[in-house]
C-alpha cells in the first residue's frame, strides 16, 4: 500500500502488469516507493491474473473476455473504483478494450504518466538527484498510437534534468521497437532485428541512452543492445534516481564512458553484424516494422 494508506482505506489499484510483476519486479517494487514518496494513495491485491491483451492481438476474443470479467469480480471483491498501472498495454487494455468485452465496467482508468509529472512538478525544487545529458525516448505503440500519451513521458523526463533527443520516427511516426502485437512470440528474429534497428537510430542520432515508459520495450531493447554501446533504462529507474531512493539491481549507475568503453571492447565482426547495418537491411526492418504496426490497427 502507499503511504496514505497506512492511515486510510483506499480504492485504487496499482496494476503493476505481467512484465513489471513476474520478469521485471524490481520496476514492481521501483514503483511502488515512487508512488508513496509523492503521495500516490494505491493498494496492492495478491491475486494476480493477466489482462488480457495477449490473448486478445492473438485472436482468442472468449480467452480474453473471460480473463477481464475475472479481474472485474477480483475488484468488485476489493472494492476497486479506479486503477492506475505502469504498464502501457494494460493501460490500453483496461480504457479501451475492457468497455467493449465487458458493458458493465464501470472502473476509472487513470493516466499516472500525468499524475507522475503533476506530483513531480509540484516538488521540482526539491528533487535530490538532477539528471543530465541528452536521452531518446522510446515511445510505446500502445502508449502513443492508440492512447495519444506522448508529451507526459517526455516532460517527466525534462523536469528530471534530461535533454531529450528525438529519433528519426518519433511521436506520432516512431516505429515499432518489436515488442507489440505478439511479434516476440511469432517471429522474434524479425522483433529481434526491430530492436536494434532502433537502438541504432538512437546512435545515429548522436544518444548513448534510451528510456522506456514501457516495461515490455525495455525487455526487448535491453536484450538487442549487447555491442550496440547504447544503455537502456525504465522510466522508474531515473524518476527513483532523482527522488534519491535506493534500488537494488539498478543499471543507472552506468554512464556514457563506460558505453563507449563497451563499444571500443566490441568484437570487430560484431561491430560489422550489429552497427554497421547495411541500408537495404535498415529499410526492410523499417518496412516489415511498419507493416506490422498497420497490421495491428486494421484488427483493432
Amino acid at each position: 500500500m502507499g503511504l496514505l494508506s497506512i492511515f486510510k482505506k483506499t480504492n485504487n489499484l496499482y496494476y503493476p502488469g505481467c512484465y513489471s510483476y513476474f520478469k521485471h519486479k524490481e520496476f514492481f517494487d521501483n514503483y511502488k516507493k515512487i508512488f508513496s514518496r509523492l503521495g500516490i494513495d494505491f493498494k496492492t491485491i495478491s491475486k494476480k491474473v493477466c489482462c488480457g491483451l495477449p490473448a486478445l492481438e492473438t485472436g482468442y476474443d472468449s480467452e480474453a473476455r473471460k480473463l477481464a470479467r475475472r479481474n472485474f469480480e477480483i475488484m468488485k471483491e476489493e472494492g476497486i473504483t479506479s486503477i492506475i498501472t505502469n504498464s502501457p498495454c494494460c493501460y490500453k487494455m483496461f480504457l479501451q478494450d475492457y468497455p467493449k468485452l465487458l458493458p458493465d465496467w464501470n472502473i476509472e482508468v487513470k493516466n499516472i504518466w500525468k499524475i507522475l509529472y503533476e506530483k513531480l512538478y509540484e516538488i521540482k525544487d526539491h528533487i535530490k538527484n538532477r539528471c543530465n545529458g541528452s536521452v531518446a525516448y522510446q515511445d510505446s505503440c500502445y502508449l502513443g498510437r492508440y492512447c495519444n500519451i506522448y508529451d507526459e513521458p517526455r516532460l517527466i523526463l525534462e523536469l528530471l534534468g534530461y535533454n531529450i533527443k528525438e529519433m528519426y520516427d518519433t511521436r506520432e511516426n516512431s516505429i515499432c521497437c518489436g515488442s507489440c502485437g505478439g511479434l516476440v512470440y511469432t517471429n522474434s528474429e524479425l522483433a529481434d532485428e526491430i530492436a536494434r534497428e532502433r537502438i541504432m537510430q538512437a546512435r545515429r542520432a548522436g544518444v548513448y541512452k534510451i528510456i522506456a515508459s514501457s516495461v515490455g520495450d525495455y525487455d526487448i531493447l535491453k536484450k538487442n543492445s549487447k555491442g550496440l554501446g547504447v544503455e537502456i533504462l525504465e522510466l522508474s529507474e531515473v524518476i527513483a534516481f532523482a527522488l534519491g531512493l535506493k534500488i537494488e539491481g539498478s543499471s543507472y549507475a552506468y554512464n556514457e564512458e563506460s558505453i563507449k568503453e563497451e563499444l571500443e571492447d566490441v568484437n570487430q565482426d560484431e561491430a560489422e553484424q550489429f552497427i554497421k547495418i547495411k541500408d537495404d537491411d535498415t529499410n526492410r526492418i523499417l518496412k516489415e516494422a511498419k507493416e506490422n504496426m498497420r497490421f495491428l490497427e486494421e484488427i483493432e
